[in-house]
């Protein structure tokens, strides 16, 4: 086959964002194809499968009952009790078990609580206040350290944004009772559709609001937060090249080199852009500070999915000699032989997870690995397509879209970045996903801390967060 015709079946692929499909290129894809590939499940039954694994028991906590009738209030508990279940950090107490009279008296009653299980007791109020704005506070107590709180956030917001900033709340008290600060006051986005339907969306961290966000006579990809959560994407219109986009904005960005772009991502701090640009015969990776200053990063073809590391590493999925394999600062650092796409790091308090997906017969599985490469592991298997990962701002869980049949069905799911605790939050299926944390509050309210300013931690008898369980032995990566 010529090359040729090899780059026409890329850019194909490309349009339909098949990118785990794309074939290799040049000498690499005649080697290839005069000798077999390996079969992936046989590379990654080495590793273990860290979702299969019975989870740890997680600390118990309840959350204090409030009879108040105003919709702030609702909201606040309504929001906040969800992401303490999603986080994936606690095993929150059903209403149920709530001392009998918690919710009459106001007040938390600590030993009735400790002996319901609970290590630590959230109480929750939200007021409506005069001019248009609203009162949410949050409070932490932990049932073997007395009837006083360690912790109290309180912020004052305008009365439209009381369900946005609940989940500020939210990530405040998480961080008082794990040590570091939640990742729900934030915004995924993502593609969802197929053909000329092709849009991208913006939602809430839990599922919440799907929201179009491109022009309907686009067919959108790779969608991603800029400076200031300005949303970029890429899109095609009237089956023309496909241009770098802002939300809201009609006319497309113009950077250089020209070409079509296959896929963009900003770096952590939004200092640089990375594009993925169809350059003469190829598709090659370029970056730099802003969209005129951008410079070759690497001569790997069929370069995909930019993605950047915490650490400042930029990343992405490239020609191997089985397939895409995914590249940091240049060098491979995932297995010969994987199929693997769409590459994102996590900053997990223990330390940067690379997750990205690797294509295993007709289904596609998460695996995760060090920044580098090694300590690898495979989070899911024989559960359909797994997706498209993204990492929550606060490095501990990972949303991903699953086909899969188990638990609640198809659907976009998080999960810890061990694996475990998988939940749907939303029936959308789509690809193309990422996640990033809202900016801050311009006039940020200061928080309360009673006792302490710092984050309580949890106490000595609950169980403590791990870094996901890894092989003992980890096999060495064939090399190429």
């Amino acid at each position: 086959m010529q090359t040729k015709t090899l780059i026409g079946l890329v850019l194909g692929a490309l349009v339909t964002v098949l990118a785990i499909a794309v074939p290799p290129l040049g000498n690499a894809a005649a080697q290839a194809r005069a000798q077999k590939p390996p079969d992936p499940e046989q590379i990654l039954k080495n590793f273990i499968v860290v979702g299969d694994a019975k989870g740890r028991p997680l600390p118990k906590i309840g959350v204090a009952p409030s009879l108040a009738i105003n919709e702030e209030d609702i909201t606040l508990h309504t929001v906040v009790t969800r992401d303490l279940d999603l986080c994936g950090e606690f095993e929150v107490l059903p209403p149920s078990a709530a001392p009998e009279d918690d919710s009459l008296s106001g007040k938390v009653d600590v030993k009735a609580w400790k002996k319901k299980g609970a290590e630590a007791v959230v109480k929750l109020s939200g007021k409506k206040l005069s001019g248009g704005r609203a009162a949410l506070e949050g409070l932490a107590y932990f049932t073997d350290t007395g009837d006083k709180p360690v912790y109290d956030k309180r912020i004052v917001v305008d009365a439209n944004r009381v369900r946005a900033e609940s989940h500020r709340i939210a990530d405040a008290l998480i961080g008082a009772l794990t040590g570091t600060n939640g990742g729900f006051s934030s915004q995924m986005t993502f593609i969802y559709g197929t053909g000329k339907a092709r849009r991208a969306y913006v939602m809430d961290a839990d599922g919440h609001d799907p929201t179009v966000a491109s022009a309907p006579h686009q067919v959108a990809l790779s969608p991603t937060f800029g400076p200031d959560q300005t949303l970029y994407y890429a899109a095609s219109t009237n089956k023309g090249l496909y241009k770098v986009y802002a939300r809201g904005e009609r006319k497309s960005l113009k950077f250089k080199p020209r070409g079509s772009v296959y896929g963009l991502a900003f770096s952590h701090d939004r200092s640089q852009v990375a594009l993925s640009i169809g350059h003469g015969p190829a598709i090659k990776i370029f970056s730099g500070p802003d969209f005129f200053n951008l410079q070759p990063a690497s001569e790997v073809e069929s370069a995909l999915h930019p993605a950047w590391t915490p650490s400042g590493k930029l990343a992405f999925s490239g020609a191997g000699r089985w397939g895409q394999r995914i590249y940091v600062d240049g060098k491979a650092i995932s297995p010969s032989g994987l199929n693997a796409s769409a590459p994102v790091f996590c900053r997990h308090p223990d330390g940067i997870r690379a997750i990205y997906m690797v294509g295993v017969g007709k289904n596609t599985d998460l695996v995760a690995s060090g920044e580098k490469g090694g300590s690898l592991a495979r989070l899911t298997q024989h559960q359909g397509r797994n997706n498209y990962p993204a990492c929550s701002p606060d490095g501990r869980l990972i949303a991903f879209f699953s086909t899969r049949k188990s638990n609640k069905g198809p659907g976009l799911y998080i999960m810890r970045i061990d694996g475990m605790r998988p939940k749907r939050i939303s029936t959308l299926v789509g690809d193309s996903l990422r996640w990033a944390r809202l900016p801050e509050l311009k006039a940020a309210p200061k928080s309360k801390a009673r006792g302490q300013h710092k984050a309580a931690p949890m106490p000595k008898a609950a169980p403590k967060l791990k870094a996901a369980p890894m092989p003992k032995a980890v096999p060495t990566l064939p090399k190429t």
